[in-house]
């Protein structure tokens, strides 16, 4: 790149732009430089750790939801007094079943119940129970693994962090070292 000469760029005695030095240096020292790249590493491990908590957040909700339906589903096996007994799921599990698309054997909800007449026996009511229970397994396991990530965010922060200060006070010390001489 050409520096843009005008009346105010020094010229040498054969006719070339002398650099000043603050074309040198672009304005800004090392340590300015560094800081804003720590700054700027630190902001990227903040949004990082940010959209973990929200997928967390959101993955608990899920497990929450997952296992409180599960719940109602062992509640109608409890109920069935022979083994034979039949019951029926309530609306809200095969709801939440339909909204997040949980499968009972590789079908859909309306597919596993089609051609029980709305009422399974305490096997279907067990495999119902274990798809809405694999869906909280998994979403506690996914949890998990993102604590584990947290760590290595947290502690990537904190490295950065201590980057920061070592390089502020440096930046410091030579500060005072320039003050003193001056004096």
């Amino acid at each position: 790149m050409d520096p843009i000469v005008n009346k105010f760029t020094p010229v040498n005695s054969l006719g070339g732009v002398q650099p000043t030095p603050q074309s040198i240096v672009n304005s800004q020292s090392m340590f300015s430089n560094g800081l804003q790249t720590m700054q700027n590493i630190m902001l990227q491990l903040t949004q990082s750790g940010n959209d973990l908590f929200a997928q967390m957040n959101k993955k608990s909700e899920i497990a929450r939801d997952a296992q409180e339906k599960a719940n109602l589903v062992e509640g109608v096996m409890a109920k069935l007094d022979k083994p034979e007994s039949k019951g029926e799921l309530p609306p809200s599990v095969i709801d939440y079943m339909k909204a997040n698309n949980i499968l009972v054997d590789g079908k859909t909800i309306d597919e596993f119940m089609e051609g029980k007449g709305g009422k399974l026996d305490k096997g279907d009511l067990m495999m119902v129970k274990s798809s809405l229970e694999t869906v909280a397994g998994r979403a506690t396991d996914f949890n998990q693994q993102s604590q584990l990530k947290l760590q290595q965010v947290m502690q990537n922060y904190s490295t950065s962090n201590q980057l920061t200060q070592s390089m502020q006070s440096m930046l410091a010390e030579m500060t005072k070292g320039t003050a003193s001489a001056i004096r």
